[in-house]
C-alpha cells in the first residue's frame, strides 16, 4: 500500500511539476533568430498572432490571442515594423504592438557603447540597410591611416567638434551610442551626419565645460575615452585606469593598452600575444608612444565624462582577467606577478 502510495505521490509530483514547466514556458515569450516582426495593415488579432508563433516569438499562438483580447490590445494593435527583442513578457510583447511600429521606409539602428566601425556596418547590413557596404566611404576605415586607405569625408565645416580631428583619421568615435529611427533610401553621408549631430549635442549639452577644464583637446579625450570604454567596465576603474594613462603620456611611457591591439586585428582578447604585440600600426600602444591617432570605438557619456575625470591614485599597471575583476600594481614587476595569476592559466 505504501509502495503503490508512493509511486501516485511521485507521479503527480512529475505531473505538477510538468504543468507548471509548461505554462511557464508558453507564457514566455520566444527567442526568434530576428527580433524584428512586421504588423501588415488590416492583419486582425489572430493573423498576427499565427504569425508570431511561426516566427517564434510566441510558443502559442492561442494563448497569445488570449492575452490579445482580455487586455483590449487585439483592437488597437498597429501596423509597421517593430523591434520586439527582449520583452519579458507575453503581455509587454502585446503591449509593443499598439505602440506604433516603424514604416517600411525606415528602420532602427542601436549603437551600444564601445562599438566600433566594424559593429555598426555589421548593424547597418542586419537592418537590412542597402548602403552598408558604402559606410567607410564616409567614415573611413577602422585601424587605417587614410594615406594607406579610403579618405574620411571631411564633416568639420558642419560640424566644429571635428576640427582637432587628424584628416586621415577616421569618425570612430563621433558616431554616438544611441537607439535611432532611419530612413532606408538616405545615403550612408545621411546616416553618419545624424550621429555626428547627436554627438554634437551630447556635447554640447554635458561635456563642453569638462573637456574645455580637463586641459586635454576634444580629440584627445574621444580618443582616450575609447580606450578606457574597452579596457575596464566600472566607472570606478574607468576614472582609476584614466589617471594611470594620463600619467604614462605624461612621462612618456607607451600606453600599453591591448585594447588598441585589438582594434588593429579587430579581435577581442584579454590578453594578446607576441606576434599581435608586435605589428607595426599606429594604433599599436606598445609599438608606438602615446595615444594611438584617433578613437578605437565609439565611447558612451559615461566614458567620456570619466576620460575628463580621472581619478587620482599611484598605480602605474593594471590588467582586467576573465571576469572583468580589474589588478593594480605600482610596478613592472608587481603586474608581471598578477598577469602570471590572473592570465596565464
Amino acid at each position: 500500500m505504501n509502495r503503490k502510495f508512493s509511486i501516485i505521490t511521485v507521479a503527480a509530483f512529475f505531473v505538477l511539476a510538468a504543468t507548471a514547466w509548461a505554462a511557464v514556458f508558453f507564457a514566455t515569450p520566444g527567442r526568434p533568430t530576428s527580433a524584428n516582426f512586421e504588423v501588415r495593415p488590416g492583419e486582425s488579432a489572430a493573423a498576427v498572432a499565427d504569425r508570431l508563433k511561426q516566427s517564434g516569438f510566441v510558443h502559442s499562438a492561442t494563448l497569445f490571442r488570449f492575452v490579445l483580447t482580455t487586455s483590449g490590445f487585439d483592437k488597437v494593435i498597429q501596423p509597421g515594423s517593430y523591434d520586439l527583442g527582449g520583452a519579458a513578457t507575453l503581455r509587454e510583447l502585446a503591449e509593443r504592438l499598439t505602440k506604433g511600429g516603424i514604416s517600411a521606409t525606415e528602420f532602427v539602428l542601436l549603437i551600444k557603447e564601445g562599438e566600433d566601425l566594424r559593429d555598426l556596418q555589421e548593424s547597418l547590413k542586419r537592418a537590412g540597410y542597402g548602403g552598408a557596404d558604402q559606410l567607410y566611404d564616409v567614415t573611413g576605415e577602422p585601424a587605417a591611416d587614410c594615406r594607406s586607405g579610403k579618405q574620411p569625408r571631411d564633416f568639420s565645416g558642419e560640424f566644429a567638434f571635428l576640427k582637432d580631428k587628424p584628416d586621415c583619421v577616421s569618425l570612430e568615435g563621433y558616431l554616438f551610442p544611441d537607439t535611432y529611427r532611419l530612413p532606408r533610401a538616405a545615403p550612408p553621408e545621411d546616416i553618419v551626419r545624424r550621429l555626428l549631430v547627436n554627438f554634437g549635442r551630447k556635447l554640447k549639452r554635458d561635456l563642453a565645460g569638462q573637456v574645455a577644464a580637463s586641459g586635454h583637446s576634444l580629440h584627445e579625450i574621444v580618443t582616450m575615452a575609447s580606450v578606457i570604454e574597452k579596457e575596464v567596465r566600472t566607472e570606478k576603474d574607468r576614472r582609476l585606469v584614466a589617471d594611470i594613462f594620463w600619467r604614462r603620456l605624461a612621462e612618456g611611457m607607451p600606453l600599453q593598452a591591448d585594447s588598441t591591439v585589438n582594434y588593429v586585428a579587430g579581435s577581442n582578447k584579454p590578453a594578446v600575444g607576441a606576434a599581435e604585440l608586435a605589428v607595426d600600426s599606429r594604433y599599436n600602444t606598445y609599438v608606438y608612444p602615446g595615444l594611438p591617432p584617433g578613437p578605437i570605438d565609439n565611447p558612451g557619456l559615461a566614458a567620456l565624462w570619466d576620460a575628463t575625470s580621472p581619478e587620482a591614485n599611484d598605480w602605474w599597471y593594471f590588467l582586467t582577467d576573465s571576469s572583468g575583476q580589474v589588478h593594480y600594481a605600482k610596478t613592472n614587476e608587481e603586474h608581471a606577478a598578477n598577469k602570471a595569476k590572473y592570465l596565464n592559466h
